[in-house]
């Protein structure tokens, strides 16, 4: 049997729209049915279709709104992290990365991330890709899951080494930016994002399709 979203994550997460747009509140003391406006498992059933991805989606909200009942009940909670719990939360609903976490956006960021016919694939192009990545692969997986994926799917030569991977901040490089990668270079490059990628996709099924993944590999 599908997973459902149960009432009290339905509610729970109503709540915080209210609490995110004022307008809602309004709609509701007015009396209309809040429903019209937000169906939680018709906006899933959009972004996700009606198979495992759903359901792992589903779950994914129950255990997010747990943890983030956990942290209001705390006397005193981090703001910062009761953020990051609502942008997850947010975000899996097809929220746009404006305070609420990537999706769309932050797709087309990676398609419109810039490549020199001239000079070929530099290193950052290559930052470009991977901190898109990073931040698609946070939204849909959390932070300590998408670097250590980063991590183990990065190559173990020398140079890649250079690249700076922490849960808390974007991938960087110590060196050149506008440097060119050569051939061996770019393969690997294209081998780290790949399995990367395949690694999320254990978990998220649709990751590839959510990054497009063809379009990425073809800027390297």
């Amino acid at each position: 049997m599908p997973t459902k979203i149960s009432p009290m994550t339905n509610y729970y997460i109503r709540k915080l729209y209210r609490q995110k747009d004022p307008y809602v509140s309004q709609v509701e003391d007015m009396g209309d049915d809040f429903s019209t406006f937000l169906d939680l498992e018709h906006v899933l059933k959009n972004l996700y279709g009606r198979g495992e991805t759903l359901d792992l989606m589903i779950r994914q909200l129950e255990t997010l709104v747990q943890y983030h009942q956990g942290l209001t009940a705390q006397s005193v909670s981090p703001p910062a992290q009761l953020e990051e719990v609502e942008q997850r939360i947010f975000a899996i609903l097809g929220e746009s990365d404006q305070g609420t976490g990537p999706s769309i956006s932050a797709k087309a960021a990676i398609q419109e991330t810039p490549t020199s016919l001239e000079t070929g694939v530099t290193v950052e192009t290559l930052l470009g890709i991977l901190n898109q990545l990073q931040e698609i692969g946070k939204t849909y997986l959390g932070a300590a899951i998408t670097v250590n994926y980063l991590q183990a799917a990065r190559p173990s030569q020398d140079w890649f080494k250079q690249f700076q991977i922490q849960r808390s901040q974007k991938v960087t490089y110590p060196g050149n930016l506008t440097q060119s990668l050569d051939d061996q270079q770019k393969e690997l490059a294209r081998q780290w994002i790949n399995t990367f990628i395949q690694s999320c996709a254990q978990v998220i099924t649709k990751f590839p399709d959510i990054v497009d993944q063809p379009q990425i590999l073809n800027q390297l």
